[in-house]
């Protein structure tokens, strides 16, 4: 289990992580990292993962700038590493929501605590 004060030092993790072939996050970067962190309250880490996973006429510069932010910080938190297949995040997520209810609540509510750092991290490293 990570500690409190742990938090901030992983979030900067997974921030550079996403920063892996780029200095800076740019402002669409910050702006995705931000709604993120709505997405998580409001719907919850399944929803989230189904955002990226979703296959539809949705396609635009809104969500090209979404979906790689949110599957990278989301696959690090789950799979604790940065996946670029979504289904495979999409089926992690759903086999621990199915058979470790409790392990994803867990998951969720750390998901809720990491996006301030989220937040805070990505900002400081916009251009």
């Amino acid at each position: 289990m990570i500690q409190p004060e742990e938090m901030s030092l992983l979030a900067h993790g997974h921030i550079q992580v996403y920063l892996d072939k780029q200095p800076n996050i740019s402002e669409e970067d910050l702006t995705a990292v931000l709604r993120l962190s709505q997405h998580l309250r409001v719907f919850g880490l399944l929803s989230a993962v189904g955002y990226i996973n979703q296959t539809n006429d949705q396609e635009g510069k809104i969500r090209e700038r979404t979906v790689p932010v949110w599957r990278s910080l989301l696959s690090q938190l789950i799979l604790g590493e940065a996946a670029r297949d979504s289904r495979t995040l999409m089926a992690a997520v759903v086999e621990m929501a199915r058979q470790q209810p409790r392990e994803y609540m867990t998951t969720w509510r750390k998901s809720l605590v990491l996006t301030n750092h989220w937040n805070f991290w990505a900002r400081a490293y916009k251009k």
